[in-house]
């Protein structure tokens, strides 16, 4: 399938494009569109205007695919914590997890500097896989130094 959403994708977006490669349509295209873009019917908007995911009440799109498409990986759940977090701290300043902060950094410092938007995301994807892998090994007990 198709999902089209804004171009110059941050944080919640990158992590949310990771997401839905990974866990709901392994075979999603992208495409990067202007806020204004009026997607059609084979299209699944995401974070324009009037889409079902964007954020909103409080959810980042992370959390809403989560919740959309059912996805019960407890690891997920995890990174959806974190990705909050980082949403939450756009607004308040304030970082309440200790990873927060680092993956904001890397994740908000890929976009300005890729040539494209395409670019940015297999960045995006390969910090998403590490940080999954990460979180993963972590529950089974291996013990990074």
């Amino acid at each position: 399938m198709k999902w089209v959403t804004r171009s110059k994708p941050h944080v919640d977006r990158c992590a949310s494009l990771w997401l839905i490669k990974k866990f709901v349509d392994p075979e999603a295209e992208f495409a990067f569109v202007p806020r204004e873009y009026v997607w059609n019917e084979y299209e699944i908007p995401l974070v324009l205007p009037g889409a079902e995911l964007s954020p909103k009440k409080g959810k980042s799109t992370f959390e809403l695919i989560i919740q959309k498409y059912e996805i019960k990986d407890k690891i997920i759940h995890q990174i959806a914590q974190m990705i909050h977090d980082i949403e939450q701290a756009e607004e308040s300043g304030k970082y309440y997890l200790p990873e927060s902060k680092g993956i904001f950094m890397v994740l908000r410092g890929i976009e300005p500097t890729s040539p494209n938007d395409l670019e940015t995301v297999k960045i995006a994807f390969t910090v998403m896989d590490a940080i999954y892998t990460f979180l993963q090994k972590k529950s089974q007990g291996v013990k990074f130094t």
